[in-house]
């Protein structure tokens, strides 16, 4: 087959390797060219070279998403991809993996989370994986939890190795683990066990992110959210966004764009018009000192 042949990687073009990628996918040939990959490290490694340039293509994303795309592979691409980072200089890690987070369905995240191993090596890629868990994945992870014989406790003691800044932001851009950690933390079955991480400092982060989920809520009473979302933007109720904006302003510029994360995936923005719409304005505001 052509493309076990390096020269078909390294003279083809961005393009060219999508189109290979489509047929790839179209023919049933994946299978077979991610067992080459598992098998191969260096024509992995030289694979993933186009992969990196072109991850934010569709048919890319959907591939590293399949079912027949390895989790160790995966884990391998992850990897190549930060070595790519620090080629460059940037080194945040917290940054890159939320980047990974963001290309990776809660089904992948939670194969990858299976390799129980390899992810206890790496506690901040593994909170971004369970950042990206919906309910029901994360039900399925409670299960491998319990098959792997690992407590509550176990999955709490990740936490140690980031700083409070980095926790905060983690959780800010991922509601859902906000609300099991918050559920986990205050669960009675951690009363009378022995932490390893302060769990005071743990419960501090929840609080202060409560203020902000108690604030969605507030939005979601005052306001129809599902009336507001079948209109258009603007025929929407302005008033919603003054009032998110107005307390978006009485926060630090720097925490704003995670704050808002957060309240557009707790439902009280609805749209990325929204959400620029309201960046927008405080751009504004912080440069000219008015909205317009």
């Amino acid at each position: 087959m052509r493309w076990k042949e390096s020269d078909f990687w390294k003279h083809s073009s961005p393009r060219e390797i999508i189109n290979f990628l489509e047929a790839l996918t179209h023919d049933k040939g994946l299978a077979d060219w991610v067992l080459h990959m598992d098998e191969d490290p260096a024509f992995a490694d030289m694979v993933f070279e186009y992969l990196w340039i072109c991850r934010s293509d569709t048919k890319v994303v959907e591939i590293l998403n399949s079912s027949e795309f390895s989790p160790m592979l995966l884990l391998h691409f992850i990897y190549f991809g930060f070595g790519k980072q620090l080629s460059v200089g940037n080194v945040d890690a917290v940054a890159y993996f939320l980047q990974i987070k963001d290309m990776l369905t809660s089904e992948q995240s939670l194969r990858l989370l299976a390799l129980s191993t390899e992810m206890d090596q790496d506690p901040t890629l593994k909170i971004h994986l369970l950042a990206n868990l919906d309910p029901q994945t994360w039900e399925a992870y409670f299960e491998i939890l319990e098959q792997n014989s690992q407590t509550m406790q176990t999955l709490l003691e990740i936490f140690v190795n980031l700083r409070v800044n980095e926790i905060r932001k983690i959780l800010l851009n991922s509601p859902t683990l906000y609300y099991y950690l918050r559920m986990m933390l205050f669960s009675s079955s951690l009363n009378g066990v022995e932490n390893k991480i302060d769990q005071i400092d743990l419960k501090e982060i929840l609080e202060s992110i409560k203020v902000w989920e108690m604030f969605c809520q507030k939005i979601a009473t005052e306001f129809s959210m599902k009336k507001e979302r079948e209109l258009s933007p603007r025929e929407r109720n302005s008033q919603r966004l003054s009032v998110i904006l107005r307390e978006l302003l009485q926060i630090p510029a720097a925490d704003r764009v995670d704050i808002l994360i957060y309240i557009k995936a707790s439902g009280a923005l609805i749209d990325e018009v929204e959400e620029s719409t309201i960046l927008s304005l405080l751009q504004n505001h912080d440069t000219r000192g008015s909205f317009i």
